[in-house]
């Protein structure tokens, strides 16, 4: 019993991975993903990037915590922070965002650059 700790009279298992979860379990903990990813996008107006997606790994962790469900932090933030990366590119606001760049960004064709001529 090397890989499992006594926690309020519970045996949990310290080496436990996501594919050890219920099938139930993971679809409900991608869901409560989803709606707290709507939710921080509708409150703050943007995605959560880098150290705010950390915001919303937060709450759903909580969450888990509370229906008793255990599996190790770094291997739900490993899963769920890849899950909200790809909410985060399907999203509208990132394609908004990227068409922003491209519009600042300078146009250098070929004929600006013949135009410049050094003698």
């Amino acid at each position: 019993m090397k890989n499992h700790i006594r926690v309020d009279g519970k045996l949990l298992q310290t080496n436990k991975k996501w594919s050890a979860l219920k099938l139930s379990q993971r679809e409900w903990i991608l869901e409560l993903t989803r709606n707290e990813h709507i939710l921080y996008v509708e409150r703050k107006k943007r995605l959560p990037l880098k150290k705010h997606k950390d915001e919303v790994i937060d709450a759903v962790y909580a969450k888990l915590d509370e229906r008793e469900v255990w599996i190790p932090y770094h291997e739900f933030h490993s899963h769920v922070a890849s899950y909200i990366d790809r909410l985060n590119r399907r999203s509208p606001l990132l394609k908004t965002r990227m068409l922003k760049t491209e519009l600042t960004k300078p146009d250098l064709s070929k004929s600006d650059s013949e135009e410049i001529q050094f003698e």
